[in-house]
């Protein structure tokens, strides 16, 4: 099996990375090859059903969301949880796709990528960060703020 990950804070890469190869599920941030989306708690779920792909979304519902395409589970994930969900996709074969690509999911994802590069690369500067990106401070700021972005983490 093939996951696609988006939009994972660090925390969330470094907990659900590890989890992923024990369960020996490849993963990639390249949508066209996956047999499922697993998104960062940041992502809302109804930008998640666009994209016609089974989904794990991680973010913390009051009840866990459940349909034939998308679960939330958040981190830290049960094996006994987890593991009858990959199964399910699997069983089910390859789910027909939607003809087009959620444009928006992905730009988001590229996004919070190059903004999370961009902090590591300065350490956490913001105004730095801004400067290698090539936009303002303050659209920096709101960005950060838009994706839960602490730049204490870097």
């Amino acid at each position: 099996m093939k996951a696609c990950v988006i939009g994972l804070s660090q925390q969330e890469y470094q907990t659900l990375i590890p989890v992923l190869h024990f369960l020996e599920v490849d993963w990639s941030y390249e949508f066209d090859i996956s047999d499922i989306l697993i998104a960062g708690a940041d992502i809302p779920i109804n930008d998640l059903s666009k994209a016609g792909i089974p989904f794990i979304s991680l973010c913390d519902l009051p009840l866990n969301y459940d349909n034939e395409l998308g679960w939330s589970r958040p981190l830290p994930w049960k094996q006994a949880d987890i593991v009858p969900i990959f199964n399910k996709i699997l069983e089910s074969g390859k789910m027909p796709r939607q003809a087009g690509v959620n444009l928006n999911l992905h730009v988001r994802h590229l996004e919070s990528l190059l903004i999370r590069q961009a902090l590591v690369a300065s350490k956490g500067v913001v105004s730095q960060a801004a400067q290698m990106l090539q936009i303002q401070r303050t659209t920096l700021i709101e960005k950060m703020r838009r994706y839960h972005i602490d730049k204490s983490e870097y």
